[in-house]
């Protein structure tokens, strides 16, 4: 019978996440995981896998745990129009704040590795899918109660607000106070507006 773990998956899932987010999947080496971890390379390979097995984790956390915080953001205001205006207030204020250049660690990966990587492609493929279904609830709520237009279908206009977000998350890594991010927000708001 093999040892018990000693740590906490979870705990060590969030540590990877931040070292994969702060240098990127190709730059972390595998004395940066034992370092950011705190748990040697036997012990991660033995939980999770290889690095790559361990990215791959790492991704499905990240993702259920940006789709929690759309959640939460969306449980902001009176109605289910004021937590979609929240929600793409804070996303937005996030692209320009002081942790910008991190970006999302989605839209990074889908940059850097999903190109080159058929199983990771479809993981933030799917991940992109979770946090626009994490919308659909309150924009049909919504709609229901005539708050925003109907023109949209409730899983389109969710697609439209993730894509629009992970765009602003790339535009926003490269200037402090995008206009266009201003610009998208603004026009993302009108799609809101009721009929």
């Amino acid at each position: 019978m093999g040892r018990p773990k000693s740590f906490d998956e979870d705990a060590v899932l969030d540590r990877a996440i931040e070292q994969f987010w702060a240098t990127g999947y190709h730059a972390v080496s595998v004395r940066d995981l034992e370092a950011s971890t705190g748990v040697l390379k036997g012990s991660l390979y033995a939980a999770f896998g290889d690095k790559r097995a361990l990215f791959i984790a790492a991704l499905l956390r990240y993702a259920s745990q940006s789709a929690d915080q759309i959640r939460e953001l969306l449980a902001h205001g009176e109605t289910p129009r004021d937590g979609l205006e929240h929600y793409l207030r804070v996303r937005g204020r996030d692209c320009t704040g002081p942790h910008r250049t991190r970006g999302c660690l989605l839209a990074n990966t889908a940059a850097e590795v999903a190109p080159h990587d058929a199983e990771i492609r479809a993981v933030v493929g799917q991940s992109f899918e979770k946090l626009a279904d994490a919308l659909v609830p309150a924009i049909r709520a919504a709609q229901a109660q005539r708050l925003i237009n109907r023109r949209h279908e409730a899983k389109e206009l969710a697609a439209h607000l993730v894509v629009l977000v992970q765009g602003m998350s790339v535009v926003g890594k490269t200037e402090p106070d995008s206009s266009l991010i201003r610009s998208s927000l603004r026009f993302a708001l009108t799609l809101l507006n009721p009929d």
